[in-house]
């Protein structure tokens, strides 16, 4: 135990210092408005990231206030993973999972560092996999299971898989269908209403989103699945993938094979099927982090065997792997926040200059007392881009109390958070950044915002070279 505490802090002392470094995401950004408008659900997620933000949004230090609560739930999640290993798999395969969990970027990043979905997604699916170590009553894991489905609707496919282990495995099937399997049932639902009740109300807007992002253009791309297994292997970093992938590998049959068995049940029919999209569509670098959150505890207990073999391999592969991930993230943190590594990309490659520091800005905002005052006073914020205002309103904190919306047709959850009147009648102001280029839209925009009147613009230069830019422009009251 105390081994897996030791391991628990320092993936908590890593994470905390690249949280600290890396600028605010996009998707950060637009998550903060969940927090500024709690509701039962939300437009492309359910709630719980929504409580995330809210929490952190209590918190001082802007961005890594926000990130808080992800730190916490990332390393309780670690915790319970590591228990249950320590439970149900070989000797030492808690504290080597605790390791894993501490070291693969993918996953603490994702997961542990970052205001994303998977955060309480994470530690939701931790505890359902502790509760189905320890043997807890069917009833409270019907709880948890509500709490994972409130997390990510990627929870769903969970789900499922859980239902095909359970109906699979002898002992399991005559539970669920007794009166604990009802109960369960039951907790499920009982969790989980908030996301069916909002969507009943509002014309399961939240499945057509995800459901439409699965429509193919074209045929099957084979290129697609493989490049995308490759991207998860390099995002995993590459020693720790290879040993998630001996984990799926059967072994022996052992007291410790059904709980094998169920972590496999739940991890490989999600690989499969986001391989499978792959080839019909974009998939996102993060759908597969619990695939491999669930697949750790395998490659843990793998570890734990080679240390009782003293196997040669094991020596460098701690090294290796225990070294090299933890500095590339500092680095690429770091690279992220003060450009120091510009002069060796070439400024069309070097994406990562889009992103800044919300203090960057309200230092670049400050320097003009005149367009300061404005934001100030303003009491409609307009962005152009729907993650926009969330990185507007972390440079501005408590100075403004305005509405911030998007002008955007892609306007996600602004979509129902305007009033019916779409701010008929009010005036404000409309700001966008320049990477990555918007083009000029003016034309369309003062059509439904009126003429813009340009009132300022703010550089933010990393490193001494130019990075970002925001260009800022007042309208009058809106007429229709």
């Amino acid at each position: 135990m105390k081994l897996i505490g030791r391991y628990l802090l320092a993936g908590l002392a890593l994470r905390i210092a690249i949280a600290l470094l890396l600028p605010p995401g996009y998707d950060e950004a637009y998550y903060l408005f969940y927090g500024h408008h709690l509701a039962a659900s939300y437009y492309d997620h359910p709630i719980m990231v929504g409580l995330w933000a809210w929490l952190g949004w209590q918190l001082p230090g802007d961005s890594f206030g926000l990130r808080i609560p992800s730190l916490i739930s990332y390393t309780l999640a670690s915790g319970l993973l590591a228990l249950a290993a320590q439970k149900r798999l070989a000797a030492g395969s808690g504290p080597w999972t605790a390791a894993l969990t501490a070291l693969s970027p993918l996953l603490l990043v994702v997961g542990g560092v970052m205001l994303l979905p998977d955060a309480p997604l994470l530690l939701s699916l931790s505890a359902v996999v502790w509760a189905l170590a320890v043997g807890l009553n069917w009833g409270w894991l019907g709880l948890l299971l509500g709490l994972l489905t409130l997390s990510k609707y990627q929870a769903l496919p969970l789900l499922l898989c859980l239902l095909l282990w359970a109906l699979s495995n002898r002992s399991s099937r005559s539970r669920l269908f007794s009166w604990e399997g009802g109960l369960a049932m039951a907790g499920w639902l009982l969790v989980s209403s908030p996301l069916w009740i909002w969507n009943i109300q509002n014309g399961w807007i939240s499945f057509l989103f995800h459901s439409a992002r699965t429509q193919a253009s074209g045929g099957f791309n084979f290129a697609g699945p493989p490049l995308f297994l490759l991207t998860q292997v390099l995002a995993l970093f590459p020693t720790i993938a290879a040993l998630l992938f001996v984990g799926l590998l059967p072994q022996r049959h052992d007291r410790y094979s059904d709980f094998r068995g169920l972590l496999r049940w739940l991890a490989l029919p999600q690989l499969l099927l986001f391989l499978l999209l792959a080839g019909r569509m974009q998939v996102l670098v993060s759908w597969l982090v619990p695939t491999w959150w669930l697949l750790l505890p395998l490659a843990a207990e793998r570890l734990a065997q080679a240390q009782r073999k003293g196997v040669g391999w094991l020596k460098p592969w701690i090294w290796f792997t225990a070294l090299l991930p933890p500095a590339l993230m500092l680095i690429a943190a770091s690279h992220v926040r003060y450009g120091f590594a510009s002069s060796l990309l070439a400024p069309e490659n070097d994406t990562s200059k889009e992103l800044f520091p919300p203090a960057r800005l309200r230092s670049a905002l400050r320097a003009q007392p005149a367009l300061w005052q404005k934001l100030k006073e303003a009491k409609l914020l307009v962005g152009q881009r729907y993650y926009e205002p969330g990185l507007l309103a972390l440079a501005l904190g408590s100075d403004s109390q305005a509405t911030y919306t998007t002008i955007n047709n892609d306007a996600r959850g602004f979509a129902f958070w305007r009033p019916k009147d779409g701010f008929r009648g009010k005036g404000g102001i409309l700001f966008r950044l320049t990477e990555p280029a918007q083009g000029n839209k003016e034309a369309e925009i003062e059509q439904r915002l009126g003429k813009l009147t340009p009132i300022g613009v703010v550089d933010m230069p990393r490193g001494g070279l130019p990075a970002q830019r925001m260009e800022f422009f007042s309208f009058a009251a809106i007429a229709q």
